[in-house]
């Protein structure tokens, strides 16, 4: 007969948990007296290595200072019944929002970030409490919740009873070739590095910020958080001794514009407590597509929540700094033109002295675009009108105008670029960024006005922009109508083409040419046997296998420089 009684000889390990706080903890009950087994904790000296996630432009919650109303909540992309209720209520509720009403609520001295927003921990082992103690509250959760979790799960279980899991053992270590890495210096990870990497506990932090400020703003924002939350937490916590805090360092996971907010905090702040940085989908030398946007609005349902045509988005983008920034710098492209007029055939216009109207004409985007009033320009003579719809507009002599001040708003972007274009990357930077080339991921890399140039430049012609990429005129004619590129890319444009439908590949593999760690290309664009399927949406990247891949590979890599574990020197 089979007896039901325990093995008093074997081992039980407790499973170990987390508290409100995702410190790790171990709970147990008590057994009858008859049950001799050794209980074993598997134990060791806390060495917390914390992993700070920054997510891009328009992921982070923001609410009124004062009212703490909320005013930007962007709706979760999913089918659960939260979510799809959620989303319904936000288009009604931005439908009915106009440019003044937007511009008022989104003012970037009068909103901060919102901690509020809901909470999906997923698998990641830690309680909706402790992952809202740790700033996941304060972005997106269907963008950004995901692969926190999963970097807190796989980070947390490299090594099981002293054994690498599966997921360590098998995927981890393939070639970061396979992955589409570019640069061919990048190892595959070993079972040494594994080991080291394990002594370390892996903690998923996250900082959201007021997008709607300077990305130097948010780098302050950031060192704050990490200075005033992260970095005490530990300390007043007991878990580390006074010689761990001095060497602790943090890694930086950004998303999007957090890839600038994270280079503001290295490289122009020189906060040096941070021991790498990995970069998804970073719009490294900016996006034309921010152009499109102040033009013509944004594209399909999104359109109602975010701006569905320029006086919506100019209302709200040339008040924001942040979002200002992510305009093409003087060296995107290596200061190559994107901006084109086109005749009703394709060809390219030429101005009075025959020089092709191909913008930046001298690698200067800001004169040439964002500060000319032309009808080309980012923000038009007729689009003015939007820079500032406040009830008492400053236009007598003694103040400035609505243009000299957008126009200052301007220069600042362009002070900012050519800091951060001269300081370039902290020098333990991994990234990876989408390379499909398919009509939907055009990422506006070229942007053109096509049609009958001409017509709108004779005077007294009326012209009328119906703020959705298109002129009209009192003559009829065929007036220019905005677009992406439509032919073919020629065979030696191809390799530089497509994006990730919001960053185009010359920004995205920019990290890449100046000299980082690693780099991976993701799309059609790039090799490797996990490429073969097609890249990613820019919002959702980091819910694509490979740019999680990617991810954890560089995290890795990095941990092997921390030497905080207790006995380390």
């Amino acid at each position: 007969m089979t007896s039901n009684s325990p093995d008093n000889t074997s081992e039980v390990v407790i499973p170990r948990g987390r508290n409100e706080q995702g410190q790790r903890v171990y709970r147990t009950n008590l057994t009858a007296a008859s049950d001799n087994r050794p209980k074993v904790l598997l134990a060791s000296r806390p060495a917390p290595l914390p992993v700070v996630f920054l997510p891009g432009i328009m992921g982070s919650n923001l609410r009124n200072k004062e009212s703490k109303e909320i005013v930007w909540r962007p709706p979760n992309a999913s089918l659960a019944p939260r979510d799809v209720l959620g989303a319904i209520g936000a288009l009604f509720t931005w439908w009915r929002r106009g440019p003044k009403k937007r511009q008022k609520l989104l003012n970037p001295d009068q909103v901060e970030v919102d901690d509020s927003g809901s909470i999906d921990p997923g698998k990641s082992g830690l309680s909706k409490e402790a992952a809202r103690f740790r700033g996941w509250g304060t972005v997106m959760r269907s963008s950004y919740n995901p692969i926190m979790a999963v970097l807190e799960q796989r980070l947390d279980n490299i090594l099981k009873l002293g054994e690498l899991d599966p997921w360590w053992s098998d995927e981890a270590l393939a070639s970061p070739s396979d992955y589409g890495e570019e640069l061919g210096q990048a190892q595959p990870l070993n079972k040494e590095e594994l080991e080291y990497a394990a002594a370390y506990q892996f903690d998923v932090w996250c900082c959201g910020y007021n997008w709607l400020r300077s990305n130097r703003d948010s780098a302050q924002a950031v060192r704050d958080f990490i200075e005033n939350t992260v970095l005490p937490h530990y300390r007043d916590s007991g878990q580390t001794t006074a010689e761990q805090m001095q060497k602790m360092k943090v890694i930086l996971v950004t998303h999007s514009m957090g890839g600038l907010v994270s280079r503001s905090l290295t490289q122009l702040l020189g906060y040096d407590r941070v021991l790498g940085v990995v970069h998804g989908v970073q719009p490294a030398t900016g996006a034309p597509a921010i152009y499109h946007h102040m033009r013509c609005g944004y594209e399909g349902i999104e359109r109602i929540v975010l701006g569905a045509n320029a006086g919506e988005v100019t209302a709200v983008v040339a008040n924001s700094p942040g979002a200002l920034e992510l305009t093409p710098s003087a060296v995107h492209r290596e200061g190559k033109p994107w901006l084109f007029l086109r005749d009703e055939q394709g060809n390219i216009s030429r101005d009075k002295n025959g020089k092709p109207r191909a913008y930046p004409q001298n690698r200067d985007p800001y004169d040439e675009i964002y500060k000319n009033p032309d009808w080309y320009g980012l923000a038009p003579k007729q689009n003015e009108r939007y820079l500032d719809m406040s009830e008492s507009p400053q236009s007598n002599d003694s103040m400035q105008s609505p243009r000299s001040t957008f126009n200052d708003s301007i220069n600042a972007v362009a002070k900012f670029h050519r800091a951060l274009a001269k300081e370039g990357y902290y020098c333990e930077t991994y990234a990876h960024y989408g390379a499909e080339a398919s009509q939907d991921t055009h990422s506006w890399r070229d942007v053109n006005w096509k049609g009958d140039i001409n017509a709108l430049e004779q005077p007294d012609v009326k012209v009328k922009d119906n703020g959705r990429g298109k002129y009209n005129t009192s003559t009829r004619s065929r007036a220019p109508k905005l677009g992406p590129t439509n032919p073919l890319w020629r065979d030696h444009e191809k390799i530089d083409a497509g994006g990730d439908g919001t960053v185009p590949t010359d920004s995205g593999q920019a990290p890449g040419l100046a000299g980082i760690k690693a780099s991976f290309r993701h799309g059609n664009l790039g090799k490797g046997s996990q490429n073969t399927k097609p890249g990613y949406d820019h919002q959702s990247s980091y819910n694509d296998n490979r740019a999680r891949w990617a991810t954890i590979y560089s995290i890795i890599k990095l941990a092997q420089r921390a030497n905080w574990v207790p006995g380390d020197t």
